[in-house]
C-alpha cells in the first residue's frame, strides 16, 4: 500500500518537489535511489494533487521498465514523462498525455533497434507535433554534425535578403545515435521554463535576491560587473546550456587576467587584457588564486546557486570550480598577502600622522586600527554612542545590544553597515586610545552634534555609502611614502593588532570576537589551543562577551 502522499513531497527553497524510492531491482539500471522531480509549485494542496498523480505514473512506469527488459536509456525515458506530465500541468491542468506517448518513450529507449525509429515516428505523428519536430531536428542534424565545428553562415544577397540555406543530406543514423538523439529531445523537453531564458535575464531577479539580503551598493555593482566580464567571455546562452566545460575554460582565462588591468591595459575583457599584457616588455603579474575565486567564480556561482534554488536548474556547473594557479613560494611577491607594520614602520606613521589635527580621521586612524584592530570602514563609520560600559570598563561597541533600555540602539544598529553579523561586536577600549585624548574628542562631538554625532564627519560616503574610500587612499599614500614594500598596507594595522592578540596567548576564538571574524575563521593547532586555554564562552542566548573573554584584552601589549 502506498505510503500518506505527503511522505512524497518535500521543499527546496520556496517550490515543492517530489522524491520517490526506486525498488532495488531497478536501482542499478536507473542509476539512482530515487526519482527527484520540481512539482513546479509553491502551494502544498496543489503540490500534493500533482505527487499524487506522479506517484500513479512512476508505478506503472516501473512496471513497464521491468517488461521492457530494462535496455539502456530507460532512465532517461522515465525523466521524460514525468516532465511531460509537468509541462501538461502548467499548460492546461490536464493530469498527464495519453499513456501511449509516455509508453512509447520508454519502449523506444528500452528496445533500443531500428524498429524504434518507427515507433517514434508513428507515435508523434498521432498527436505530439512538438516532440515530432524535437526529435527531427535531434535525427536529421544533431547526429551528424561534428562536434566543434561551427556550421557556415547563410549566404546573404545584395538586397540584404537571406537566402534559404541547403538542407543537409540525410543520413540513416545507427541504432546508437538514434538512442541518443531521443534522449536529447526528451531532456530538452523536460527542462524548466526559465532555463531556456539566457543568462542575463535572470540577472535583475539575482540582484533583487541579493539586495533582500542587505547586500551593500558596492557589492551589487561588483556583481554587475563580473557577471558581465562572464557573459562578453562565454556567452549569453540559456541557462541550461552552460556546462562546467564553459565553467573551466573561464577559469583558465581569469587564471591569466593580469593584475590591475583596467588601469594599466584599459580593459576588463580576459581575452584582450591577455593578449595586450603578452605584447608589454614586462609583462604584469597574474591576478592572485584568492582574486580568482572570491571575486571572479565566486560572482558565477552565486547566480548559478540562485538559479538552483529556484528550481530552475538541478545542478550548479560552477561547483567546485577554483584557480589552478601555480604559486612558487620561493619566487613570490604576492600583493594579497598583507603583513602587519614592524615597531619601525608604526612609530614612522605615528609620526606622520601626529602632524594632522587631532579632531581628524588621519591622525586617529594608525592609532585606533593597530591597538583596536578595526577596518576602515568601521572606523569611520564611528560615532559618540559607539561607546559605553560593559562590566565597569568602557568598550567600543558596534553590537548595540539593548541592554540598559536604551531606544537609540536599534536606530544605530540599522545605520551601521558591516561586513557580516560577526562584525557586529562589543570589546574593549584600550587604555593608549585614552591617553591619547579620545574622550576629549568624544565629548567635543557630542557638545557639537548631539549624542549620535559621528565623529569623523568630513569623511563622506561615495556612491556606494563607503565613508572609507577617500581615507584609505591617504592612508595607503602615507603607507607607500613610509615603505616599498606592496605587502605592507593601511589595512596592516588591523594585521597588526591581530599579531599582538596571538602574542598575548589569546585564544583564536576570543581574538576573532575582537576582531569580528567569523567564529571558525583562522587556525590553530591542537598544541596552540591547549597552550591557550579553552575558550571560556558558551553563549547561546546572549550575544554578549562574557567578563573573562573582555578580560584577555588586558594581556595585549601595546608598544
Amino acid at each position: 500500500m502506498l505510503k500518506s502522499i505527503a511522505s512524497f513531497v518535500h521543499r527546496r527553497g520556496p517550490v515543492f518537489w517530489f522524491r520517490k524510492t526506486i525498488p532495488v531491482d531497478l536501482i542499478d539500471r536507473l542509476g539512482s535511489s530515487d526519482i527527484r522531480r520540481s512539482l513546479r509549485t509553491c502551494n502544498m494542496r496543489v503540490a500534493r494533487q500533482r505527487a499524487w498523480i506522479l506517484v500513479l505514473l512512476v508505478e506503472e512506469a516501473f512496471a513497464i521498465l521491468r517488461d521492457a527488459g530494462l535496455k539502456p536509456g530507460a532512465r532517461d525515458a522515465l525523466n521524460v514523462v514525468l516532465g511531460r506530465v509537468m509541462d501538461d500541468f502548467d499548460r492546461d491542468g490536464r493530469a498527464w498525455a495519453e499513456r501511449a506517448k509516455y509508453r512509447m518513450l520508454l519502449d523506444s529507449l528500452s528496445t533500443g533497434n531500428e524498429d524504434s525509429a518507427l515507433s517514434c515516428d508513428s507515435a508523434a505523428a498521432s498527436g505530439d507535433q512538438d516532440l515530432k519536430t524535437a526529435l527531427a531536428q535531434q535525427l536529421v542534424v544533431g547526429c551528424q554534425k561534428p562536434v566543434g565545428v561551427i556550421p557556415p553562415k547563410p549566404a546573404v544577397s545584395s538586397d540584404v535578403t537571406r537566402t534559404t540555406p541547403a538542407a543537409p543530406a540525410l543520413i540513416v543514423p545507427t541504432p546508437q545515435n538514434l538512442a541518443q538523439a531521443v534522449v536529447d529531445a526528451m531532456r530538452l523537453g523536460t527542462l524548466h521554463p526559465e532555463a531556456k531564458k539566457p543568462l542575463t535575464a535572470h540577472i535583475e531577479g539575482h540582484v533583487a535576491d541579493l539586495r533582500k539580503k542587505r547586500r551593500s551598493a558596492k557589492y551589487l555593482a561588483e556583481v554587475g560587473t563580473k557577471l558581465r566580464v562572464f557573459v562578453s567571455t562565454i556567452g549569453d546562452k540559456p541557462v541550461h546550456e552552460y556546462k562546467k566545460e564553459d565553467m573551466l575554460r573561464y577559469r583558465d582565462l581569469i587564471d591569466q587576467m593580469p593584475l590591475d588591468a583596467i588601469k594599466h591595459l584599459k580593459t576588463d575583457d580576459p581575452v584582450k587584457a591577455i593578449a595586450l599584457n603578452a605584447k608589454r616588455a614586462t609583462p604584469l603579474p597574474p591576478i592572485s588564486d584568492t582574486t580568482v575565486n572570491a571575486k571572479y567564480l565566486s560572482t558565477i556561482r552565486g547566480i548559478f546557486d540562485y538559479l538552483v534554488r529556484k528550481g530552475y536548474l538541478e545542478s550548479n556547473p560552477v561547483a567546485n570550480v577554483q584557480s589552478e594557479q601555480e604559486v612558487d613560494e620561493e619566487d613570490l611577491l604576492d600583493v594579497e598577502v598583507r603583513l602587519p607594520f614592524t615597531p619601525e614602520i608604526e612609530h614612522a606613521i605615528l609620526l606622520e600622522t601626529s602632524r594632522k589635527p587631532k579632531t581628524s580621521a588621519d591622525y586617529w586612524w594608525p592609532r585606533f586600527n593597530c591597538r583596536q584592530g578595526l577596518r576602515l570602514h568601521e572606523f569611520t563609520q564611528l560615532c559618540v554612542s559607539d561607546f559605553r560600559e560593559l562590566y565597569g570598563r568602557l568598550c567600543v561597541d558596534l553590537l548595540h545590544f539593548d541592554f540598559d533600555g536604551d531606544e537609540n540602539h536599534a536606530l544605530r544598529r540599522s545605520q551601521l553597515q558591516l561586513k557580516s553579523n560577526a562584525a557586529r561586536r562589543i570589546f574593549p577600549l584600550a587604555q593608549e586610545l585614552l591617553d591619547d585624548g579620545l574622550l576629549e574628542l568624544i565629548a567635543r562631538r557630542r557638545r557639537e552634534d548631539g549624542p549620535n554625532a559621528r565623529l569623523f564627519p568630513n569623511e563622506t560616503p561615495d556612491q556606494y555609502g563607503n565613508s572609507s574610500s577617500a581615507l584609505s587612499k591617504r592612508a595607503n599614500r602615507l603607507v607607500r611614502g613610509i615603505t616599498s614594500d606592496r605587502r605592507i598596507v593601511a589595512y596592516s594595522a588591523r594585521h597588526t593588532f591581530a599579531k599582538r592578540c596571538d602574542d598575548a596567548g589569546i585564544p583564536l576564538a576570543v581574538r576573532n570576537m575582537f576582531m569580528g571574524h567569523e567564529p571558525s575563521q583562522g587556525s590553530e593547532d591542537k598544541a596552540q589551543g591547549k597552550a591557550r586555554g579553552r575558550h571560556v564562552s558558551a553563549r547561546y542566548g546572549s550575544p554578549l562577551p562574557t567578563v573573562e573573554e573582555l578580560a584577555w584584552f588586558d594581556k595585549i601589549e601595546f608598544k
